[in-house]
């Protein structure tokens, strides 16, 4: 007997094939068959009415690994892949281990961060590694692919990792290599040379001698609108020569981060307590203040209107408020060096980095589009686990995957629903070389999610983000069910996910 069967489907199987009639059977765990009709009975069983039956989403790029993870649930993701832009856990077995014991929603996925890999040996060091550190950095890393690390993840644009030179990051990424991993990377700029960050990732992957994938692909500030163009066209050529090279985006023109994002490298050079330290000093503070002006200047608007406050654990007012609205309303101007002020302000207030976070507008719709209507685009969120009405959070912790079915496949037509689902299940599931996951196939394991194609839809937005999904009618992990009609039953079954082979 089954454990559970879905009858009267639009099976959708995550190849790109468009939907055809079906049924699925699953029994302990995985799909047991996938057929026209299936005879054989089963302890529950789902009458589709006709809605599309797709496999479990998988999002490539989120900051998570631990549960219980509501909002990716409640959009269908079935596998999260944690520790990406250089940040994750640095010891991947214990996580792996606290997955077992600790119930989450969906499956997690973990690749080694680079950034925590050089903090934990170099600390916030503006210097290359000696031999004796190169060595310690590579034997973390080492060990987190041992333990099933996917890859090695970078965010070369924070600090501490923006101090790396390219020759750290192939060190690395060669032991990835070794074991079979991918290099995932945010970039080193994602503004004014886009074109040479993709370069260096490139040069990355071939010297080191692993795929290449691109994080959260995007072209900001307004003086690079259109430059998509430019950077797809260049991932294309590096394919025609053979290289295995993909990229991920998520359906929004904002992005969110911590507002330390906005300094330059050496205002954070030795962490939290430097930078306090520093900006306490009249004459350093100064100097920073130059410094982040200079950084500013040609990427935001003379008031930073476009950054928004996400949130903020000391200064719950100025949630929701740009930085020149807190700029204003602490009595100053509107020009840069106002701006500035106000930013090295919340910096010092913060009780640890990346305490305060916000949304930047940088991004052109034309340029959105046209990254996801690319055939080598993955889907991904960039998200993480928010607590639920706290703060103004970037609406892509709740709305990614069922926007992009709504808006850019239903009612635009960017995409068919066919190759919509193939972006969230097969395409990622083939850059993390599972075969088991990411598709409807006998022998795979049960992620499901089951949507009406007519009325799915993202209901959060940049004012009101604490919305979930509507149009989801089964969310399925590893054969137990975890949504039913747009809402969680209780079960957290999620599993940790290493690497294949």
């Amino acid at each position: 007997m089954l454990d559970l069967k879905v009858v009267n489907a639009a099976l959708v199987p995550g190849d790109g094939s468009e939907p055809a009639p079906g049924e699925v059977g699953v029994r302990d765990g995985r799909i047991a068959r996938v057929a026209a009709q299936i005879a054989e009975d089963a302890r529950t069983v789902v009458d589709a009415q006709g809605h599309a039956l797709a496999p479990g989403f998988i999002d490539l790029h989120t900051h998570v690994h631990t549960g219980p993870l509501v909002n990716f649930l409640r959009q269908g993701v079935t596998l999260a892949v944690g520790g990406n832009c250089g940040h994750s856990p640095l010891d991947l077995a214990q996580a792996a281990r606290e997955l077992e014991r600790t119930p989450t929603g969906p499956n997690i996925a973990l690749l080694v961060g680079h950034g925590s890999v050089r903090e934990a040996v170099l600390g916030w060091a503006d210097r290359a590694p000696g031999a004796a550190e190169l060595d310690r950095m590579q034997g973390m890393v080492c060990r987190a692919m041992e333990s099933g690390a996917m890859g090695l993840s970078t965010g070369l644009v924070y600090a501490p990792a923006s101090y790396a030179k390219t020759d750290e990051v192939i060190a690395l990424a060669a032991v990835a290599a070794q074991a079979g991993g991918f290099y995932a990377t945010h970039m080193r700029d994602e503004w004014d040379h886009s074109l040479e960050a993709i370069g260096e990732a490139l040069h990355i992957g071939a010297t080191a001698g692993l795929p290449v994938h691109i994080s959260h692909h995007k072209a900001k500030g307004r003086n690079n609108w259109g430059l998509s163009e430019r950077t797809l066209a260049r991932l294309d050529a590096a394919r025609q020569q053979g290289r295995d090279v993909t990229h991920d985006a998520y359906p929004y023109t904002a992005s969110q981060a911590s507002i330390f994002l906005l300094l330059p490298g050496p205002v954070c050079e030795g962490g939290t307590e430097a930078i306090r330290a520093r900006l306490a000093d009249r004459e350093a503070r100064a100097q920073a203040r130059s410094r982040l002006i200079a950084a500013l200047e040609g990427r935001y608007r003379d008031d930073l209107s476009d950054v928004v406050v996400a949130t903020c654990a000391h200064d719950s007012g100025v949630e929701a408020r740009t930085i020149a609205e807190v700029t204003h309303a602490r009595g100053r101007g509107g020009g840069l060096a106002d701006a500035a002020e106000t930013v090295l302000e919340l910096v010092a207030a913060d009780p640890r980095p990346e305490a305060t976070y916000c949304v930047y507008h940088s991004m052109s719709e034309q340029d959105v589009r046209r990254i996801l209507g690319h055939p080598y685009t993955a889907v991904a969120s960039d998200g993480e686990k928010v607590p639920f009405g706290k703060g103004r959070p970037h609406p892509r912790h709740y709305g990614t995957f069922p926007r992009v079915l709504g808006l850019y496949c239903r009612e635009e037509s960017l995409f068919s629903l066919g190759e919509a689902v193939r972006r969230m299940t097969g395409l990622p599931a083939r850059r993390l070389g599972l075969t088991d996951r990411g598709r409807l196939a006998e022998g795979a394991w049960a992620d499901l999610v089951l949507f009406d194609p007519q009325t799915v839809r993202d209901r959060a937005t940049f004012e009101d983000p604490h919305q979930y999904a509507q149009g989801f009618d089964l969310v399925v992990v590893n054969g137990t069910v975890v949504v039913r009609e747009d809402r969680p039953t209780g079960a957290l079954c999620g599993q940790f996910v290493p690497r294949p082979g």
